[in-house]
């Protein structure tokens, strides 16, 4: 209710400042007005135009965070793959080791026999 009123207040001031402005057309005060307000208006919009390219600085930043956001996702998505191939790898080395230790151990008691089989022949 109040902002209606308010509205409907502005309006009705707006709409006699019309009618003073087509009156002092014809006066020589006419220019000096217009030029004044002419100004103030230049200035309105200045401020306007700062607040739209601060705005616009203001969402280039988010962007460029947003920007680094994603790629360091993209990144990690990367990462988990790799990781999942390095734990392929990893298990592929572990399985290797195992073989290897197999045949270590046969080897160890096959130089065992040998040493033994010529400890009986020189005696």
């Amino acid at each position: 209710m109040y902002r209606s009123s308010y509205l409907r207040e502005v309006r009705k001031e707006k709409y006699e400042r019309s009618d003073a402005y087509d009156e002092l057309q014809g006066t020589s005060d006419f220019s000096s007005l217009a030029q004044a307000q002419g100004l103030e208006n230049l200035q309105e919009l200045n401020e306007r135009f700062a607040n739209y390219i601060n705005r616009a600085r203001m969402l280039e930043q988010r962007n460029t965070i947003f920007r680094k956001q994603l790629e360091t996702f993209q990144r990690m998505d990367v990462l988990a793959g790799l990781e999942e191939a390095f734990a392929e790898q990893i298990e592929l080395n572990r399985l290797r080791i195992r073989e290897l230790s197999a045949d270590r151990a046969k080897l160890e008691r096959e130089d065992k026999d040998s040493q033994r089989m010529l400890d009986e022949y020189r005696n």
